[in-house]
């Protein structure tokens, strides 16, 4: 196994570089209240930057993001910011920090696997008052939000999570750092994407693609 990730590691990273990026702008307008969707260069964490009508713009109910587009509707347009990597202008802090950033990627893909499942999902976010209804995609429901321990036995590492309400992740694994975002219910670390059920005392992530590529996580805070 570590044979097999060494050699693929060169690989891996070479893709991963493509995934430190700047943030971009992308400005979406709802006319007429009309609903419009806007194409994003890249996946990535979306928020709002700047309100550009007089018309509410609400997450989750008069806009909202996936992987492929953020929308608008009711009379909303906003410049939104897609978060892609260090903006900084400085090049030498930016090339250390998409180093960084796809050393975590490499690094997260293979150490969010494991072989645990005994996930016990619910669904209790109509009782919430932050969901906003079906076109919520954004929407982090409570038992997500928290800090978060796992362990991998396949590579001996100690993984250290944390999810915000606004759906940034971030974690900790054999001195590394990654990040990622959580939208329509899954947890996506740069190209990777996880499921994630909830469990009695935290949750499971599984590998869309790769269902054995599983691990359990206690909620510590």
């Amino acid at each position: 196994m570590q044979t097999r990730l060494l050699l693929i590691a060169p690989l891996l990273l070479a893709a991963s570089l493509a995934d430190a990026r700047a943030d971009e702008q992308v400005t979406c307008e709802s006319r007429d209240n009309r609903y419009q969707s806007c194409a994003l260069p890249y996946a990535g964490y979306v928020s709002l930057e700047r309100k550009l009508s007089g018309a509410d713009c609400r997450q989750g109910r008069t806009w909202d993001y996936d992987r492929r587009q953020v929308w608008v509707d009711d009379g909303c347009r906003a410049s939104f910011r897609v978060h892609g990597g260090d903006s900084r202008d400085d090049r030498g802090d930016h090339d250390h920090h998409d180093a960084k950033v796809a050393a975590g990627v490499l690094i997260g893909a293979a150490l969010l696997g494991a072989l645990v499942h005994n996930a016990n999902t619910g669904d209790d976010r109509y009782d919430d008052d932050n969901y906003q209804g079906p076109r919520h995609s954004s929407y982090v429901p409570g038992w997500m939000v928290g800090e978060f321990e796992g362990y991998n036995p396949i590579y001996g590492a100690d993984i250290h999570m944390r999810i915000d309400s606004d759906g940034r992740m971030s974690a900790q694994a054999r001195g590394q750092d990654l990040s990622g975002w959580i939208n329509g219910g899954q947890l996506n670390v740069g190209g990777n994407v996880f499921d994630i059920n909830q469990s009695r005392d935290g949750f499971v992530t599984t590998e869309v693609g790769d269902r054995q590529n599983e691990v359990r996580y206690r909620r510590v805070r």
